[in-house]
């Protein structure tokens, strides 16, 4: 077993210090300038990674590095010499969450070991050490005030997912939000529970384990993709595997925001592959801070500026799908996108509204450097959710088409579990009703799972007017085919084919083709992932994406 806990929560060491927080102590994170002497190697990755976490780097052809090994532990022995108390450790940064004195700081930064220190919120807020949570899960029956579960489903094509056993079991998603309230007493939730779906958990925001408190955004949003109740409420992955994270403070109501969310976010992340998650889905982003010093400007949406941005996108080189909501600024002062939404990796998702049309307020791009976004759409206008008065109900935001399109992810990365990240989001976009033709308003659309299976025809393998279909799709084997659907006038066919890599690897012309034909293509390049076959006839011309697997 991975030794998660002890490299991510350095919590016995904060025990032996008692608790008694000073009123001038602020919350900062500490930067160390190596990570020498560890007593942990990359040759033994099982220390502190688990098995899961160690496969995806292989799938991905990530080595493990020193960026994986956790924080140097005699290090954080230093910091507590010199009054400052750790909480947290960070090894992809090589940093400590820490509540201290800032005059105790200035001493510790002419020390050695130490790069920097960085303010990131006031006060004091984490118990010092970890608060137990004993689940107690009571399955109370909700009662129903309005339902659109099956609109925003079948917007999706996941009914038909469903059907061809396709619910996201055996994939794993990590939630990061601001609280999952009353999760744990609603039979909505009662699969996950009474199968052990429940994963991990932590509350980053207290050092707590208990989850189901404080807020119901989380809530709302992991029904959106785990939720199973009945015909009602069906989240488009259900029965997914789930870890609870909260990384967004939301005490005393408040709606103000400080850098330490940012940082929560990445420790949560790194929990996250610690312990083997596929998928990081979170309905978060962030731009301005109530300390304005904190602030972000357009000019920084280039998915490398901002915290959580590096925090994303390292999560994303590890080979997790990270899914967010692209931000509710569309009809506001910022209008753009917000970070992590700006990272290239990061399926980044927009909202419209039940009639296909892009919601007033879900964020635009494009990125500060010019990358179109968002990457696809759900509906983020009348979703169905649970809410912690234990109803179902219904909201509004990009905070719920985003885990519309994570459990999408699911199901599909449950069907085709050899594609990596990067190939699963390649193959996401390019079922979207608007992928010929991407913008900074809705991306490449809304993706179908119906157009993935020719089950639609809305399929994007039937082409000139539905006069050809091509298939299988996806593919395995040494060829496919073309099914002349109606008659062409007896005109020529030219066939080009593509691999990922662009290169030309299958030609062939055909003339005078007619209704009925079956042109064989033959395929000798055995790479994984989506080809671009490309049909020409006449004046006209069509790109068509297969997926090999």
């Amino acid at each position: 077993m991975a030794r998660q806990s002890s490299i991510l929560l350095i919590i016995g060491l904060v025990g032996l210090l008692g608790f008694g927080a000073k009123a001038d102590q602020n919350r900062f994170m500490v930067f160390f300038a190596d990570k020498a002497e560890s007593i942990y190697s990359i040759d033994a990755p099982l220390d502190f990674l688990s098995q899961k976490a160690i496969d995806r780097r292989v799938k991905v052809n990530q080595a493990i590095t020193v960026q994986d090994l956790p924080v140097n532990a005699n290090y954080l022995d230093s910091l507590i010499k010199y009054n400052v108390t750790p909480y947290y450790t960070s090894k992809w940064f090589n940093a400590a969450l820490v509540e201290a004195d800032s005059a105790d700081l200035d001493i510790l930064i002419t020390k050695d070991f130490v790069l920097s220190y960085e303010y990131i919120a006031p006060g004091t807020r984490l118990n010092p050490v970890t608060q137990p949570y004993t689940i107690s899960f009571n399955p109370l029956e909700p009662s129903i005030v309005s339902s659109n579960s099956k609109t925003q489903i079948e917007m999706l094509g996941a009914q038909t997912m469903h059907a061809q056993g396709y619910t996201g079991e055996g994939v794993h998603v990590a939630v990061l939000d601001g609280g999952f309230q009353k999760v744990d007493q609603s039979a909505i939730f009662k699969h996950i529970f009474n199968n052990g779906r429940l994963k991990d958990r932590m509350d980053f925001t207290t050092n707590s384990e208990n989850v189901f408190d404080y807020d119901d955004h989380g809530s709302n949003v992991l029904s959106c993709m785990a939720g199973n109740y009945k015909t009602v409420l069906i989240g488009t992955g259900y029965d997914m595997d789930v870890s609870l994270y909260v990384t967004e403070d939301v005490s005393n109501n408040s709606s103000f925001e400080y850098r330490i969310e940012e940082y929560n976010w990445l420790l949560a992340a790194e929990r996250a592959d610690s312990v083997g998650v596929d998928i990081i889905a979170s309905s978060l982003g962030y731009s301005t801070f109530l300390d304005t010093s904190m602030n972000y400007t357009i000019a920084a949406l280039d998915g490398k500026t901002a915290v959580i941005s590096k925090a994303a996108d390292l999560a994303s080189q590890k080979g997790i799908l990270v899914v967010c909501s692209a931000g509710n600024e569309g009809n506001g002062s910022w209008r753009y996108i917000t970070m992590p939404a700006d990272v290239e990796s990061v399926v980044t998702v927009g909202a419209i509204s039940s009639n296909g049309n892009k919601s007033s307020f879900s964020s635009i791009g494009p990125t500060a450097d010019g990358r179109t976004k968002p990457d696809v759409v759900a509906l983020g206008q009348g979703v169905s959710v649970f809410h912690q008065n234990n109803t179902i109900g219904t909201n509004n935001g990009t905070s719920f088409s985003s885990p519309l399109i994570a459990g999408l992810a699911a199901g599909i990365w449950q069907q085709f579990p050899e594609l990596t990240n990067v190939e699963l989001k390649e193959l996401i976009l390019s079922i979207g009703d608007n992928h010929n033709n991407p913008d900074n308003s809705i991306g490449h659309g809304l993706p179908n799972y119906r157009r993935l299976i020719n089950d639609s025809i809305l399929s994007v393998k039937k082409v000139f007017d539905e006069s050809f279909t091509v298939y299988p799709n996806p593919f395995t084997g040494d060829h496919i085919s073309i099914l002349i659907e109606r008659e062409y006038s007896r005109q020529d066919l030219d066939l080009k084919l593509y691999a990922p890599d662009g290169k030309l690897v299958a030609v062939k012309f055909e003339e005078k083709v007619k209704k009925g034909d079956i042109i064989n293509l033959e395929v000798k390049e055995h790479s994984k992932g989506l080809y671009v076959l490309r049909l020409q006839s006449g004046g006209e011309l069509k790109n068509v994406k297969l997926l090999r697997y």
